[in-house]
């Protein structure tokens, strides 16, 4: 009977110092960019803050980003973002907390690899013909190189362990040597000079790995080796995607936190309050000031956080100014995306123009120079509907003469449609590592995608800077951070 009366004028204290005097603790957050990374970024500061946040998420164009999709003939194809991993676990989680249906790709379909003259490479129906004919081809190097995959991701899923615990990273080094203190030495590398090193041969460099980096990322095996790992693994993985539509996913991450406003404007400017006095937090002041513009009017409001989950890199069209900040290197974006094209036809495939072989219905190129394309496939909708619809990616427009050439019948009411895409970085081993943390309470999501760029890449960034952001807030509004303190104390007791 006594312990239950200290619990219960422990929790009657905790309520007294909660009521009137944590408001002008909550705080105020606007969130830039309507991707994955950005509502993977709301979803976990919600959860941290335990829904005492105001957010305000800021996307100019459609929600979803690169998560995308098109329609033919009243039925929807993935556009962007197309496939998850299967040990994707961010991807996962979101889907499950969701009640979303995963619709797993068919695989059905045959793939080739294609050098512009002939299939250097053609699965079969069967999977042990297929195993056969890589071990013919390429010996054993298939074999060893899917047990090396594995244990770079092994090392990868550390990474969930240690943002479960609230650990944070302020940049991409960090974020990659906690998993294994050779990650970020592998940016340093190239593909092709990385896995030479460990012994794989020429061949199954120049074709198998090849093939999965042109298509996708559009690029060759000169990129560094940690995106080229990422690259190949997610080759002959079990592989899916959101019934409805991967962008189902940010829909449903924004829609579940009530207090996330979007606003569907470009954000022009961030301005920071030098005057600010960063040593607690003051309710009648705010760090920094976010001019953005709709289609008929321009506004400025003030935040106490501001998370960045767009490219920041000089080649994208909408580019935020940064005003009042030190001029420093974490301003300073280098690099550039890759621009890759998508284009949708539906119809029926020449297949004289790659071959002759009517089985192949997914088309690899391991040298894009020549064969102009990065790939062919014929696709389902978003519904897992089979279709005559076929996607074909490019590093430039399709010309009416090779759309031609490539197509023996094309449905007239639809024609073409192609989507331009500054899909991805462009990778290098002289990129230099970015940092999620450019302020003091100003973050950015993206620096990830220059280790590899893929919707579970994004969402950890997003879920990361939201760790940065919460752990520095808390550490900033004294009240917050006492009121955690007693909560925590208060729970320990009442399990005891």
């Amino acid at each position: 009977m006594e312990k239950i009366q200290k619990i219960i004028l422990l929790v009657v204290n905790v309520i007294i110092v909660c009521e009137g005097s944590l408001e002008d603790c909550k705080p105020k957050v606007a969130i830039i960019g309507g991707g994955i990374g950005g509502a993977s970024a709301a979803h976990f500061i919600s959860e941290l803050f335990e829904n005492f946040v105001d957010i305000e998420l800021f996307e100019a164009d459609k929600i979803g980003g690169r998560l995308a999709t098109v329609t033919l003939q009243n039925n929807q194809y993935e556009a962007g973002g197309s496939i998850i991993h299967d040990r994707n676990q961010l991807m996962k989680r979101f889907s499950k907390l969701l009640g979303l249906e995963p619709r797993p790709n068919s695989g059905s379909e045959l793939y080739g690899i294609w050098n512009g003259d002939e299939f250097i490479f053609q699965e079969s129906n069967y999977e042990i013909i297929t195993l056969v004919k890589l071990i013919y081809r390429y010996g054993t190097d298939p074999v060893y190189l899917h047990r090396y995959l594995d244990s770079i991701l092994d090392d990868f899923d550390k990474i969930y362990k240690l943002h479960d615990d609230g650990h944070g990273f302020l940049n991409v080094t960090d974020f990659l040597a906690a998993m294994n203190p050779r990650f970020p030495e592998m940016l340093q590398v190239s593909i092709r000079d990385h896995l030479t090193n460990l012994g794989y041969s020429n061949r199954l460099i120049d074709e198998l790995v090849q093939s999965t980096l042109v298509v996708n990322y559009g690029q060759e095996t000169d990129v560094h080796s940690f995106v080229g790992c990422v690259s190949v693994t997610g080759a002959g993985s079990s592989l899916w995607s959101i019934k409805g539509g991967n962008k189902r996913v940010v829909e449903g991450l924004l829609n579940k936190h009530k207090h996330i406003r979007i606003r569907p404007h470009i954000v022009e400017k961030i301005k920071y309050n030098e005057q600010y006095d960063w040593a607690d937090k003051i309710s009648s002041d705010y760090p920094y000031t976010v001019t953005h513009k709709g289609e008929n009017d321009g506004q400025a409001n003030e935040y106490d956080i501001v998370i960045v989950t767009a490219p920041l890199t000089s080649d994208h069209r909408m580019l935020i100014e940064f005003q009042n900040f030190p001029n420093n290197e974490n301003f300073i974006f280098s690099g550039n995306y890759q621009t890759t094209y998508a284009t949708f036809i539906e119809g029926e495939l020449n297949h004289t123009y790659f071959g002759g072989d009517s089985s192949i219905q997914g088309i690899l190129s391991c040298n894009p120079e020549k064969t102009i394309v990065s790939s062919v496939g014929k696709l389902s909708s978003v519904e897992g509907e089979e279709s005559s619809v076929w996607k074909i990616f490019t590093r430039n427009p399709l010309t009416p003469d090779i759309i031609g050439r490539m197509f023996s019948k094309i449905d007239e009411k639809t024609g073409p449609i192609t989507y331009e895409w500054k899909a991805y970085p462009r990778y290098s081993v002289n990129d230099k590592p970015g940092s999620f943390k450019l302020h003091n309470a100003l973050y950015h999501g993206n620096p990830i995608e220059w280790a590899a760029s893929a919707m579970e890449m994004s969402a950890i960034g997003g879920r990361n800077v939201a760790i940065l952001a919460y752990n520095d807030y808390v550490n900033r509004c004294k009240k917050l951070k006492d009121f955690r303190s007693k909560t925590r104390k208060l729970n320990s007791k009442i399990e005891l």
